[in-house]
């Protein structure tokens, strides 16, 4: 039989694509006419099929292990869906697959978020010099040692940069890259080790198509090696011959997004199996750091870190999926709807099931289930986009607010997070006692690099994957966007008492651990141990945790992998018993320094609440960012996904609380541990509004709750973190002047409105009819453009129209005063805002236009 023959056959029997038989075509091509330049063309033919069969048989081999890892996950999904019981005791598929992707605790698993999280510990915690070198630093947040960055890139291309700290910090890179790389194969991928690699690139697509493909082509050829460049699929060089024709195909790859080479078929298209996808990014090899730079520079996205830090997010998010789904973790998704479908169905018939039945939609509950498992899917790898313009515009737009408009929360969080913290700690059998003092010891430069080297997860880094930033969302956009909303809430306070917060309460998770070190597994405090064991934490887990106590006295992943050694990736079958117990040991290490990883980075979200993406899938479903609808769900939930993480946070923990399993005695239990939680919620939510009130330069609001009921509903709702819906309680706007309508949905919305208005209002007025004492107004009288242009200013000036130590002295000195030189009628408008102020309840004590000269 021929090749053609050998490949037909192998495309019908479905072993390999047309596309990869095209390739191998071709790669015999290629082969046989370098072949016969040294021998004659029987030969050149004989070994060009030889050396094709060799790599067929190997690829053969790797889809088999593929499929066997595959069922051997299929099997324990399989048995996780089938055993897993909620806090009723009862089976619950639909709750145990929603586990499997996304959880916060009490569901006796790692899910693939916190397995994500924990991954990325595991990475941060060995490259915490590397990011304590590139921090953010000073007040225009750049990050620190920017001309070392050329340097590591030199090093990890294998050039002497003649400098020891990039050598260092390259050699630190290297060898997480290298790790991470491992463990990608390990779950079933099969990326080829290429040695002095240097970085991925995240390509600009829309660079790249702009410059066109012989103009990109032409220029990438100069920086790229040939000779070190494998085909993905034979792993044989590309050389000089094959790059033209492996540079079409690249370009074309990332301008359509992969579609241009897409083989259309009946089946659903998906993003296919995760262990196959991770070869192309690596596949251009350049010939040293310059050329990287130049093209980083040109066709990249983002800066040195962003590429380090973007790929060890990546990779631990592609790893992790992998090890908690399998090699296709995107068919396991498809699976677990259809046994929950089943089940459903078996429900719906009579029959003996492993459904709940549900409390709403009844009628529709396999479809709602579906419908949940695919968006949570969705959320955990990144929404796809239909229109890449349209929603790289509304994120910017999103950012620019949240610089903008939240400079004053950290006075809300500064009021209620101690309080939320204490709850969380009672629910997880955790001391109750901390200080404010505590907290400020631990964001000191010392003791917080000793914290996040231990292994906590530094936030600054995690967001290079669009991670929340907290009360406002998902931050993704444009790096300068991006830049106003990290610098927002960094100058606000509301980033570091965030940091300072989530480090105090990693800390007494390590200490509570290494107080109970003496106590076996089943001894431990009821509460604790459910804590524990609702991410699979088990008896020995906990054994190798009470053995790791670090000088400080604290157990740390840190601590758990240095005493278990590091993997190495060995062949099991092959290797010497005495190396397969100590990677035995090592595995075993790493898996239980990762549980506790999950654990604290975790119940953080319920310490410190940010926003979950099981909350914010529930509102944006399947909407595909770029699209009208899913635009809007995303400006809806702009400060509000903190509120829905929130309320179903303190739903379920009011559940546990109530359940056998977390040591209550039902519906009293769970109010017992409610009532003070809404209690000191709503005093902190009462703090938040008189000190805002002062801040206003207004009077404290009348809080006798026979009086003026409303302010304690309103401290309430603010509490609990949907405070801008309390404005509307006295108001018709809320506290950015934005009606209900325009709070519902959302703030971005209302500030395109705005920024639209500053020149159609104008336009407008000029075409209406407006008279006064008998006569006709004039266009200033009608359009007030200088007062729209003032409130425009109110709203939306970065940093000072918010910030708490800014916002009232913006407002009298510098607004007032542009508003009496701009607004003919400035003094009707200051007394208009002096009434509305009045009749609320908060007279001002620095009145609107008291500093102007109208005002003297």
């Amino acid at each position: 039989m021929g090749l053609k023959d050998c490949l037909i056959s192998a495309v019908e029997q479905k072993a390999i694509t047309r596309e990869e038989a095209s390739f191998l075509a071709d790669e015999f091509e290629e082969r046989f006419a370098q072949n016969r330049l040294s021998m004659g063309d029987d030969l050149a033919k004989a070994k060009a099929r030889q050396e094709l069969e060799i790599q067929l048989r190997a690829e053969a081999a790797e889809a088999r292990r593929r499929a066997d890892l595959m069922e051997a996950r299929r099997l324990g999904v399989k048995g996780f869906l089938q055993d897993y019981r909620g806090r009723d005791g009862k089976a619950n598929v639909f709750e145990a697959a929603m586990a499997l992707l996304s959880h916060y605790g009490f569901r006796g698993a790692s899910s693939v978020r916190g397995k994500t999280e924990a991954i990325i510990v595991g990475a941060q915690k060995n490259l915490d010099k590397v990011m304590y070198s590139f921090e953010r630093k000073g007040l225009l947040g750049r990050r620190a040692n920017r001309a070392l960055q050329s340097d590591v890139i030199k090093e990890l291309h294998g050039e002497a940069a003649g400098d020891a700290t990039a050598k260092q910090l390259a050699r630190a890179i290297s060898a997480v890259f290298e790790d991470l790389r491992q463990r990608f194969n390990a779950a079933g991928g099969a990326i080829g080790k290429i040695e002095n690699f240097g970085l991925p690139h995240d390509h600009n697509r829309l660079k790249v198509k702009a410059a066109g493909r012989d103009a990109w082509k032409a220029e990438i050829r100069e920086w790229l090696d040939p000779s070190r460049m494998r085909n993905p699929l034979t792993g044989q060089p590309v050389g000089a011959a094959g790059l033209n024709a492996s540079l079409d195909h690249v370009w074309e790859s990332i301008v359509s997004n992969g579609r241009a080479h897409l083989q259309p078929s009946m089946v659903r298209r998906g993003q296919g199996a995760i262990a196959s996808q991770r070869q192309e990014e690596r596949f251009l090899v350049f010939r040293d750091a310059a050329s990287w730079m130049a093209y980083n520079q040109k066709y990249g996205k983002g800066d040195v870190v962003q590429a380090i830090f973007g790929h060890v997010n990546g990779m631990a998010r592609d790893i992790a999926a992998m090890e908690v789904l399998g090699p296709n973790p995107g068919a396991m998704v498809e699976y677990m709807k259809q046994a929950v479908a089943h089940e459903v169905g078996k429900l719906e018939t009579g029959k003996p099931t492993l459904a709940k039945g549900a409390t709403v939609f009844k009628d529709s509950q396999a479809a709602v289930a579906e419908y949940r498992i695919d968006s949570l899917w969705q959320a955990l790898r990144g929404r796809p986009e239909v229109a890449s313009g349209a929603a790289l515009t509304t994120s910017n737009i999103k950012n620019v607010l949240t610089g903008t408009q939240l400079g004053s929360t950290v006075i809300l969080a500064a009021s209620t997070d101690p309080f939320i913290a204490r709850a969380a700690r009672k629910l997880a059998g955790l001391p109750l006692t901390s200080s404010i003092i505590d907290m400020v010891k631990l964001i000191s430069k010392g003791s917080r690099e000793e914290i996040i080297s231990s292994g906590v997860m530094w936030d600054e880094y995690l967001h290079v994957m669009n991670d929340e930033l907290r009360f406002a969302g998902p931050a993704v956009g444009s790096d300068w966007s991006r830049w106003i909303a990290d610098r927002g809430v960094t100058f606000s306070g509301l980033k570091p008492l965030t940091t300072g917060r989530k480090l105090l309460e990693a800390r007494a998770w390590q200490k509570t651990v290494a107080d109970n070190a003496e106590k076996a597994f089943a001894k431990l405090d009821p509460r604790f141990r459910t804590a524990l064991e609702g991410f699979g934490v088990t008896p020995a887990h906990w054994d190798i945790w009470r053995q790791a106590k670090d000088p400080a006295g604290f157990v740390t992943p840190r601590q758990i992998e240095l005493n278990g050694g590091a993997v190495q990736y060995i062949d099991m079958r092959t290797a010497a018993p005495h190396v397969i117990a100590a990677e035995a040991k090592a595995v075993a290490h790493r898996d239980a320094g990762e549980k506790l990883a999950e654990v604290i980075n975790s119940w953080s979200e319920r310490s410190v609440p940010s926003g979950t993406p099981n909350a914010r899938s529930l509102v944006t479903g399947k909407a595909e960012r770029g699209t009208v609808g899913g635009e809007l769900l995303d400006f809806l939930l702009q400060y509000k996904s903190f509120g829905l993480s929130f309320t179903a946070m303190q739903l379920e923990a009011v559940g546990e609380m109530a359940a056998a399993r977390g040591g209550g005695q039902g519906f009293r239990s769970g109010m017992a541990y409610f009532a003070p939680l809404a209690i000191m919620l709503t005093l902190g939510g009462a703090a938040y509004l008189q000190i805002k009130s002062l801040l206003d330069f207004k009077q404290p609001e009348d809080m006798d709750p026979r009086t003026n009921p409303g302010f304690w509903f309103r401290a309430g709702i603010q509490g609990g973190g949907f405070g801008l819906f309390g404005d509307f309680l006295k108001s018709s706007e809320n506290r950015f002047g934005q009606s209900m309508l325009e709070s519902l949905a959302g703030p971005g919305p209302a500030a395109i409105g705005d920024t639209i208005g500053l020149v159609t209002g104008p336009l407008f007025a000029a075409t209406r009819s407006e008279t006064a004492n008998g006569e006709e107004k004039t266009f200033m009288e009608k359009a007030k453009p200088g007062r729209q242009a003032v409130r425009y200013l109110r709203r939306y000036t970065p940093v000072a129209s918010s910030h708490w130590l800014t916002r009232g002295v913006y407002n009298r000195l510098v607004l007032d005063n542009l508003q009496w030189l701009l607004d003919p009628a400035a003094d009707k408008s200051f007394k208009a805002q002096i009434g509305l102020a009045k009749k609320n309840g908060t007279p001002y004590m620095v009145a609107p236009g008291q500093l102007t000269p109208l005002g003297r």
